[in-house]
C-alpha cells in the first residue's frame, strides 16, 4: 500500500495541510480495507492510520471543543475495536514465532501451541469481511466531516504548544512508570511516545533541524516498547491456556523478552526526557 502523507508542508496553511493529512489517512485505510487482499495485512495498516487519525485530533484538540473532538474520538474508537481482535491475533502468532526462532528454542516443541493460536487467527481472517466493511463505512462518515472541521485561526504556536503539553504528559508518564513498575504504567507512557512521534512527524518540515534527533529516538522507543507489548499481549494469552512444560517455557521466555525490550526503551526514555520543558521547547521554535 502507498504510504499517505504525514507531513504539513511549508507553503500551505496549516487548516489546509491538516484536512489534506487527515483525509490521505482516511483514504488510504478505506482503500485497503475495500481491497481483496490479505486480511491481517489490511487491518494492520488500517490500524495504523487510525492511530495517525488520533494524533493528529489530538494535535488540534484545543481548536475544536470538547463535543467535536467526541464525536471523532468515539468514531475512531469503534473502528479501531472492530479490526482490533484479528490484528491482535495474528501479532500473536507472530511474536510467537520470532520469540521461538531468536530464543533458539525448537519449534516443535511447541506446535500445538502455534496451531492454537494460528486456528484463532485463521477464523477471525475467514470472518474480516463485515468488520472490515463496517470500519471503512466509519472512516467515510469521518471523511464527510473533515472539510467542517472546526480548526478556527490554527497557527503553528498553536500546535507546537500541543507537543510541549504531549512531551510534559510523556515525561510524567515516564516518571510513573520509574516509581511503579507495571504493564499499564508502561503503556500508558509508550502510548504518549507514540503520539509524540506522530506529532514531530507531521511539524517536521516546519521545524528546526534538532528536532530530528528526537524524532529518531521516539521512533526507536516505539519499536522497543511495541515489540515488549506484543510480548505481553501473548503472555496474557499463554496464561489462559491449559498449564504444561511448553507454556510454562514459553511464559519464562517471554517474561524474560519482555523485561529486555521495556529496560532498553526506558534507557532512551530517560534520553528523551531529560531535557526541561523550556530547552525542549527551543527544539520546536521555528529558525
Amino acid at each position: 500500500m502507498k504510504k499517505a502523507p504525514l507531513r504539513l508542508r511549508r507553503r500551505e496553511s496549516l487548516k489546509t495541510g491538516i484536512r489534506r493529512i487527515a483525509r490521505a489517512q482516511i483514504d488510504a485505510a478505506c482503500r485497503i480495507l475495500q481491497a481483496d487482499g490479505e486480511p491481517h495485512k489490511a487491518v494492520h495498516e488500517a490500524r495504523k492510520a487510525l492511530k495517525k487519525l488520533r494524533a493528529i485530533l489530538r494535535l488540534v484538540a484545543r481548536e475544536f471543543g470538547r463535543k467535536a473532538v467526541r464525536l471523532e474520538k468515539n468514531d475512531f474508537r469503534a473502528a479501531a475495536r472492530l479490526l482490533a481482535p484479528l490484528r491482535d491475533a495474528d501479532v500473536r502468532v507472530q511474536t510467537l514465532d520470532t520469540l521461538v526462532q531468536n530464543g533458539g528454542l525448537e519449534p516443535r516443541d511447541f506446535a500445538a501451541v502455534r496451531a492454537g493460536l494460528q486456528s484463532e487467527a485463521d477464523r477471525l481472517a475467514r470472518e474480516a469481511g463485515a468488520p472490515k466493511r463496517r470500519a471503512a463505512g466509519i472512516l467515510r462518515k469521518v471523511r464527510n466531516r473533515v472539510q467542517g472541521w472546526p480548526l478556527g485561526d490554527l497557527e503553528l504556536k498553536h500546535l507546537t504548544k500541543q507537543i510541549l503539553r504531549t512531551y510534559r504528559q510523556g515525561t510524567k508518564a515516564l516518571a510513573a512508570y520509574q516509581i511503579e513498575n507495571t504493564p499499564e504504567t508502561f503503556h500508558a507512557w509508550r502510548k504518549r511516545v507514540k503520539e509524540l512521534w506522530y506529532h514531530l512527524r507531521i511539524l517536521e518540515d516546519l521545524l528546526p533541524e534538532s528536532a530530528a534527533e528526537r524524532i529518531a529516538l521516539c521512533d526507536e522507543i516505539g519499536e522497543l516498547s511495541g515489540k515488549a507489548h506484543d510480548l505481553f499481549m501473548l503472555r496474557e494469552t499463554l496464561l489462559g491456556l491449559k498449564a504444561g512444560a511448553e507454556t510454562a517455557l514459553l511464559i519464562g521466555e517471554v517474561e524474560v523478552r519482555m523485561e529486555e525490550l521495556q529496560r532498553a526503551a526506558l534507557q532512551r526514555g530517560i534520553r528523551l526526557h531529560a531535557e526541561k520543558p523550556g530547552v525542549f521547547a527551543q527544539r520546536l521554535a521555528p529558525s
